[in-house]
């Protein structure tokens, strides 16, 4: 039975390369991809929830504050941020599940520490101010 840090540790090795992907993918259909504020808003976006994952919940305040900074600058019209960690979030719960579908325990686990870095998530970032508009995945 894995402790939380071995437990944060299993989730940062199969959960980070899937946060990336995603942030991308979800960055390059609102911003300009690949300019300069698509890799400035991912990698930003990144450095938060490696910090959430990670337990670092000082420097992921720090990280949210900047990449909200950032993000209003580019003046969407609703909020980027959080519509792609609600994006990334269920990817990365889609995932868990899918991945521990077989060792129930293990699943809960995941799913238990998953929900608990979403909910510091939420209270590390601005609230949602306007509804996002839909987003439609790449086929």
């Amino acid at each position: 039975m894995f402790g939380q840090s071995q437990l944060r540790e299993s989730i940062l090795e199969w959960s980070l390369p899937v946060v990336n992907d995603c942030l991308r993918e979800f960055y390059a259909q609102h911003v300009a991809a690949r300019s300069a504020a698509f890799n400035l808003l991912s990698q930003l976006h990144f450095k938060l929830w490696t910090s959430l994952v990670t337990g670092d919940f000082d420097a992921a305040r720090t990280d949210a504050m900047s990449l909200d900074q950032k993000a209003a600058g580019l003046k969407l019209g609703f909020d980027v941020c959080g519509a792609a960690n609600r994006y990334v979030a269920a990817e990365v719960l889609d995932l868990s599940l899918r991945r521990f579908r077989r060792m129930p325990e293990e699943a809960m686990r995941n799913n238990q520490e998953l929900l608990a870095i979403l909910l510091r998530l939420k209270s590390s970032t601005a609230p949602v101010s306007q509804a996002a508009p839909a987003f439609k995945r790449a086929a």
